[in-house]
């Protein structure tokens, strides 16, 4: 393909038309923003966002929403921060394993949905990467009539200013169906 020449369309809520040009050894993705559900499940989809960001050469945000809190605003500053510290703990080292620091966290209060995509917007994120749901994944021979994601991920694929990258269960091990 020559260079310069369109490599896909995308459609925007409007239904006009974009064409996205990729230059021979452009990245697909410059930014991420993977949605930490601190689950069990969560260092899977992790660790799919960091090999992509390590594979696209791109920056990482991980954004973990804490809800809306009943909290004063120094309380409210305080869980941010320990929350914040719990992350780095989760996944700094992993990264730091990797060689990776191309990265930041994020914690806020709030509407989780409203949040990830104000978050996603301001930073011109290009895809959100996010599990099926925080409740365990559905497991091997379940049916997927269940709800098979949850309703931050369901509004999230919605109200998203980007595409948004659905990890399945099926890539948790031990859960495939295979």
């Amino acid at each position: 393909m020559p260079s310069g020449a369109p490599t896909g369309q995308i459609l925007d809520g409007y239904n006009n038309v974009h064409l996205r040009y990729m230059e021979e050894g452009d990245s697909m993705y410059k930014k991420i923003l993977f949605c930490a559900c601190l689950t069990e499940f969560c260092e899977h989809v992790f660790n799919y966002s960091l090999e992509t960001a390590l594979n696209q050469n791109a920056k990482l945000w991980i954004y973990h929403g804490l809800g809306r809190l009943n909290l004063g605003e120094n309380e409210v500053i305080e869980e941010i921060k320990k929350t914040e510290a719990h992350l780095h703990d989760l996944f700094g080292d992993k990264m730091k394993r990797r060689g990776f620091d191309n990265f930041a966290i994020n914690v806020s209060d709030g509407d989780v949905v409203s949040e990830i995509t104000r978050l996603a917007r301001n930073a011109n994120v290009d895809v959100i990467i996010m599990g099926t749901s925080t409740k365990a994944p559905i497991a091997a021979g379940e049916s997927v009539r269940v709800s098979p994601l949850g309703s931050v991920t369901a509004e999230t694929v919605l109200w998203a200013p980007c595409p948004v990258l659905v990890v399945p269960p099926s890539l948790v091990p031990g859960l495939t169906r295979r």
